[in-house]
């Protein structure tokens, strides 16, 4: 069951500008909380016997959306990583990296 933005309780003030160089923390939070409104709308969807195929549907949804969360963080290990060992490295080979890694479907 999808949540509507303005159902999403706002980020905290002191959190929403935290990014790093490869992600946003903000961002992933807002994920977060709409795959939390997810699973509840889903919970509430199995307490009233809604049907098996429509709560299948909702956990599809649910499982996707958490699956970007998972690609992002990998990236980020990835990058961080590699950052790390190297040294900082050049934002196009970044995304030359990133993008290969998610059409092998490593990532």
């Amino acid at each position: 069951m999808s949540t509507p933005d303005d159902e999403v309780p706002p980020i905290p003030p002191e959190l929403e500008n935290l990014t790093t160089r490869f992600w946003d923390r903000a961002d992933l939070i807002r994920r977060m909380r709409r795959i939390e409104g997810q699973a509840r709308g889903v919970q509430g969807m199995l307490e009233r016997g809604e049907d098996c195929k429509a709560v299948l549907t909702q956990i599809s949804a649910m499982s996707g959306a958490l699956a970007q969360v998972a690609r992002v963080l990998s990236a980020c290990t990835i990058v961080e990583g590699l950052d790390a060992e190297i040294g900082p490295l050049d934002e196009g080979l970044v995304r030359n990296i990133l993008s290969r890694l998610n059409q092998a479907g490593r990532l």
